[in-house]
């Protein structure tokens, strides 16, 4: 299964590492060009070293910065809060996210809330991608999934 795993956090390396592990094509999604460009010349910060120098180079997984042609051949999406403690910043992350699948989606997909929190923001997350779906003009579809980082991959 092809998927996409929105952020390079340490959490969501290690989310892509295990799903990568299963045998799952993996494709983690940054909008920071000069990150991934890093990422891929072998530049980590210590968080990322410590995952990606782990991962077995024989498992599928790669670094993006192209949001839409990444989604394009993906069947699940991952997505999850970024490194913030605080909540009202965690969830507008995630909903910024959602939205940014919303505009770059191009065919019926999965999208999975890997939030650390047990509490469900899937109605939201439907909300924000049906929105942007609406905007475009299309009648996509696509399902949401709460597995909450507790649920490990």
């Amino acid at each position: 299964m092809k998927v996409t795993v929105m952020g390079i956090d340490y959490n969501h390396l290690l989310s892509g590492k295990a799903l990568a592990e299963m045998g799952n094509e993996v494709t983690y999604i940054s909008n920071d060009h000069k990150r991934i460009e890093n990422i891929k010349r072998g530049y980590y910060n210590a968080d990322e070293a410590m995952v990606i120098k782990s991962m077995d180079v024989s498992n599928s997984f790669g670094f993006s910065a192209d949001i839409k042609k990444s989604l394009s051949s993906a069947n699940m999406c991952f997505i999850s809060e970024g490194v913030s403690d605080d909540s009202n910043e965690q969830m507008e992350h995630v909903l910024n996210t959602a939205k940014v699948v919303g505009q770059n989606m191009s065919h019926h997909m999965f999208i999975i809330d890997r939030s650390e929190e047990s509490m469900s923001r899937v109605g939201q997350i439907k909300e924000v991608i049906q929105e942007e779906l609406s905007k475009r003009n299309t009648s996509l579809t696509f399902e949401v999934i709460a597995n909450p980082d507790f649920l490990r991959a």
